[in-house]
C-alpha cells in the first residue's frame, strides 16, 4: 500500500511539473534574455566616410629639352619660385668635350620646388632633385628625366581612393565636409573629379576634391572626408539587428503582450545607413521588436 501511494505522488508531481512547464511556455518570455528594442519616428541619414591626403592642385613636372649635365641648379628643395625664374642651366652633349650652347630651363609656374617622384603623392620618394653634374636624358630621348617639379601651394585638393561600392553613391559637384587635424582644420569642398580607372587589385576608384578655401595644410597630411549622401526626418525606423532576412524577404519578431510571444512580421524596407533601417509597413510606432530569433512564436492557433 505504502508503495502505491509513493507511485501515486511520484505521478502527481510529475504531472504538476509537466502541466506547468507547458503553462509557463504558453505565457512566459523563455527568451527573456534576448535584447527587444522599439520601432521609433525619428530621422536616417547616410553618410559618406573616407580618409585621403592633401596634394597641390596644379603640378608641373621639369624637363630638359635636351640631354646633358647640370652645370648649375639655382633652388633646393623647397623654395619658392615664380614662373619664368631660372631653374637651372645644362650643358648639353655626351662628353665634357663637346661644345654646345648651355641651356637654361625656367619654372612654367609659380609654386614650391619638391622632388619628382614615381607618384602623384610624393609618398614614395624614389628620386630627389637632381644636383649639378649629374648627366640628365632630354624631352626627346627616350625615358627622359624629370629634375624636380615644381607645386602651386596656393590651390589644394585631397585625393581619396574610394570603393567599388561607395563609388556609386557619390556625384560629381556633391559638397563634402574635410577635416584636417594636423593643422587642425576644417573646410568645405566638392568633388571635382571621379576617376572610371580603378585598382585591379584593391578595386578603388581615385576620387579629387576641389577645397574651397585657402588651407595651412602641406602636400600629403590625412583628410578625413565626410558627406551627407541622403537624409530622411519623421520616418518609422529600426536598429538594423532586429531585421532578419530569408530567402530574400525582410521580416521582424514584433513581441506581442496579450500572447506573450513573438509574431513573424513581413516588412518592406527603405533606406539604410551602418545603425538603422526604413520601415515602409509591417510594423508601427512603439512595438517592440526581438533582436535575435526567439523561441516563443505564435501560430494560427494563438489568439491575438
Amino acid at each position: 500500500m505504502k508503495r502505491l501511494y509513493k507511485t501515486l505522488i511520484i505521478a502527481i508531481i510529475l504531472s504538476g511539473v509537466f502541466y506547468g512547464f507547458k503553462a509557463y511556455k504558453k505565457y512566459s518570455v523563455v527568451e527573456a534574455d534576448i535584447e527587444k528594442v522599439k520601432a521609433e519616428k525619428g530621422d536616417i541619414e547616410i553618410m559618406f566616410n573616407e580618409t585621403g591626403y592633401i596634394q597641390p592642385k596644379i603640378v608641373r613636372e621639369v624637363y630638359s629639352p635636351v640631354s646633358g649635365v647640370i652645370s648649375e641648379m639655382f633652388f633646393k628643395e623647397g623654395d619658392e619660385v615664380k614662373e619664368g625664374d631660372k631653374l637651372l642651366v645644362v650643358q648639353p652633349g655626351s662628353s665634357a668635350a663637346d661644345k654646345f650652347v648651355p641651356i637654361e630651363i625656367k619654372s612654367p609656374i609659380n609654386g614650391v620646388v619638391m622632388p619628382c617622384s614615381s607618384d602623384d603623392g610624393y609618398s614614395n620618394r624614389t628620386s630627389e632633385i637632381k644636383k649639378v653634374g649629374e648627366r640628365i636624358t632630354g624631352q626627346a630621348d627616350y625615358n627622359p628625366t624629370c629634375v624636380m617639379k615644381i607645386a602651386n601651394m596656393e590651390r589644394m585638393i585631397a585625393k581619396v581612393e574610394v570603393n567599388e561600392v561607395d563609388i556609386l553613391k557619390i556625384k560629381k559637384g556633391m559638397k563634402v565636409d574635410i577635416t584636417i587635424d594636423a593643422v587642425n582644420q576644417k573646410v568645405k569642398g566638392k568633388i571635382s573629379t571621379i576617376s572610371l580607372a580603378s585598382s585591379l587589385n584593391s578595386k578603388t576608384y581615385p576620387v579629387e576634391i576641389e577645397i574651397d578655401q585657402k588651407i595651412n595644410a602641406l602636400p600629403n597630411m590625412t583628410a578625413r572626408i565626410t558627406a551627407s549622401i541622403e537624409k530622411k526626418s519623421g520616418i518609422i525606423k529600426i536598429p538594423i539587428s532586429a531585421l532578419f532576412n530569408e530567402y530574400g524577404a525582410n521580416f521582424v519578431y514584433v513581441y506581442n503582450p496579450k500572447t506573450k510571444k513573438a509574431k513573424k512580421t513581413p516588412v518592406l524596407t527603405g533606406i539604410r545607413n551602418d545603425t538603422d533601417v526604413e520601415i515602409l509597413s509591417g510594423v508601427k510606432e512603439g512595438d517592440e521588436l526581438y533582436t535575435d530569433k526567439p523561441l516563443n512564436i505564435e501560430s494560427e492557433n494563438d489568439k491575438t
